[in-house]
């Protein structure tokens, strides 16, 4: 039956051209393929039943670029877009359906996409921050029986959220709010499907279809809050620039979260001290480290040439610098340093894969585990009183690319690296320690106070 539907629908896309000639369908101004699934997708509209036959193929909406069918209308300002959905016909239990927010149809674009995956067992919010950058996936996720979804843009205290709704039977629920930055007014929002298996077809109905605009948020901003309390009687030196420590554990059996402290703590891991040789602590004017992968905003290319990681290859060459297409896994970094914040809301912008954990005053201002390969994430904190402030940061690298960059981001979505006063980047001074610079080796060393 599902074949039979398949052809059947393939055939009236075919002939109406609803893809390719990019007709008004139903409520929606265009319907299109995304990215470049191997099947035809299509948006066909039974008006009389004011529902939607949604058929896409494509690889994901996932990774750095997206392959899916998309029935949207541009919008501006808040809004929300909601519809109910049933499969009819699913292949790869990852096949998804729901509604979303999107920058435009390229495959790499910035979106945020309210999902359901084909099991029903879902329910969660996923996006992608920056255009050709890595997918993530946003609070609670795995919930069963969400009878609608819903995607809105909301604007509240001058910060834009992102925020994912799902209703179970007794209305709508928040299963994530993200802030966000720098995204345009204009969006695309609108229903979408697709197979997870490029060499499949899904198919599935979409009604209840609605926009609404000015929504108000369902759940809660989530922004930690630095009490005055924390604030440091003064700088912790008069030395520019972050202390970083990194170092490889010996057996990487069980590497994770809780390896990595125990290996920053205690110099320990699974009774085993450190690799030899791999332990290293270096004095940087900036964090914005690279081994291999991904990067952040700032490169070479904008005159912030990436450094390696401390200590990880010994054989890098020159040392500060990283080597082009080396690899290493399973290492900790961290950083420290006190930081000078003003009073207010801040927002702590941080490129890294895989995981980071930041905390500023002895406050978790943000955490991301990113198995995902790498992302660009932008964490939001008000701090109570302007002042010094103890920064760490923990920096956990377990396979594939290595890159750390933290910056600060403006409302307006402008970012500057941390310490770089000159273009506004907030102070941030070296723990309480003699620093010396040796020539021969091209990076800072440390010196122990005797």
């Amino acid at each position: 039956m599902c074949k039979r539907l398949f052809l059947l629908t393939l055939l009236i896309s075919l002939l109406t051209g609803v893809s390719s000639y990019a007709d008004p369908v139903g409520i929606f101004e265009d319907a299109t393929d995304v990215g470049s699934p191997s099947g035809i997708g299509s948006t066909l509209y039974d008006a009389a039943a004011d529902q939607y036959l949604l058929t896409g193929g494509g690889h994901d909406v996932w990774d750095n670029s997206d392959d899916f069918h998309f029935a949207y209308n541009k919008v501006s300002g808040d809004i929300r877009i909601s519809a109910n959905f049933e499969w009819i016909c699913k292949s790869n239990e990852w096949a998804k359906y729901g509604v979303m927010l999107r920058e435009s149809t390229d495959g790499p674009s910035v979106h945020y996409f309210m999902a359901e995956r084909s099991l029903a067992d879902y329910a969660g919010m996923q996006g992608r921050s920056a255009t050709g950058g890595g997918s993530s996936e946003f609070g609670t996720l795995w919930t069963a029986g969400a009878q609608a979804l819903a995607i809105q843009r909301v604007t509240v205290a001058g910060l834009t959220a992102i925020e994912g709704l799902a209703d179970f039977g007794s209305g709508w629920e928040s299963r994530a709010v993200q802030l966000v930055f720098g995204l345009p007014d204009e969006l695309l929002a609108g229903v979408a499907v697709t197979s997870h298996d490029d060499g499949q077809l899904v198919q599935a109905y979409a009604w209840n279809v609605a926009y609404e605009e000015n929504p108000e948020l369902v759940g809660s901003l989530p922004v930690p809050v630095v009490p005055a309390g924390a604030a440091l009687a003064e700088a912790s030196s008069d030395v520019s620039g972050f202390s970083i420590r990194a170092l490889k554990p010996l057996v990487t059996d069980g590497w994770s979260a809780a390896a990595m402290n125990e290996l920053l703590d205690t110099g320990i891991y699974m009774g085993l001290p450190a690799m030899p040789g791999s332990e290293e602590t270096r004095l940087d004017e900036f964090v914005n480290l690279f081994d291999s992968g991904g990067r952040g905003y700032f490169t070479e290319d904008n005159g912030y040439p990436d450094l390696s990681f401390p200590g990880i290859d010994p054989f890098e060459s020159p040392a500060a610098d990283p080597a082009g297409g080396d690899e290493d896994d399973n290492f900790a970094t961290e950083v420290l340093g006190c930081i000078h914040l003003t009073e207010g809301v801040h927002i702590l912008g941080a490129c890294h894969d895989d995981d980071i954990y930041i905390n500023i005053g002895g406050v978790e201002v943000g955490s991301k585990n990113t198995w995902d390969g790498g992302d660009k994430t932008d964490f939001v904190f008000e701090v109570e009183a302007e002042g010094y402030y103890d920064l760490q940061v923990r920096f956990l690298e377990v396979g594939g690319g290595a890159y750390l960059e933290l910056h600060e981001v403006g409302l307006e979505g402008t970012r500057v690296l941390l310490n770089d006063v000159a273009n506004g980047g907030s102070a941030v001074f070296a723990p309480a320690q003699q620093w010396t610079c040796s020539d021969e080796a091209l990076f800072w060393t440390t010196v122990e106070l005797k």
